[in-house]
């Protein structure tokens, strides 16, 4: 099956709470990227935001750079993807717009699941999993 990272994941893995957080982020990650694990690239334009306030924004691009040596695989916003996020957002308006792109690669078929806990996907009816 096919994964699909919201900007949760990765935050927890370089940023965890705590050091058992940060181990089980990593084991989850690990596991997910042996099945496929995509990252679309507006993921990567949140963690530069996020991420970078706390470790610098060239620590975040090295942590990312470090994800795609490691093997995983980033994916273009495509006008599918697109549409699919107009649709929902229409019917969906206080969700992010970067939480309806993630979830358009779960509605056209790109991948099964999202990892991610953001309940934002629950009302978007977009199948998740998380850390255990």
């Amino acid at each position: 099956m096919t994964s699909i990272a919201d900007t949760r994941l990765l935050f927890f893995i370089e940023v965890p709470a705590t050091p058992e957080m940060g181990r089980k982020a990593r084991d989850f990650f690990e596991n997910e990227l042996r099945r496929k694990l995509l990252v679309p690239t507006v993921v990567l334009a949140e963690f530069i935001e996020i991420a970078g306030a706390r470790i610098g924004e060239e620590a975040a691009k090295t942590r990312i750079r470090l994800l795609k040596e490691r093997g995983v695989q980033l994916v273009p916003f495509e006008e599918r993807h697109a549409l699919k996020t107009g649709d929902m957002l229409l019917s969906n308006r206080k969700v992010p717009l970067a939480d309806a792109i993630v979830a358009s690669y779960v509605k056209t078929g790109d991948a099964d699941y999202v990892l991610t806990d953001d309940p934002h996907y629950k009302t978007l009816n977009t199948k998740t999993k998380w850390i255990p």
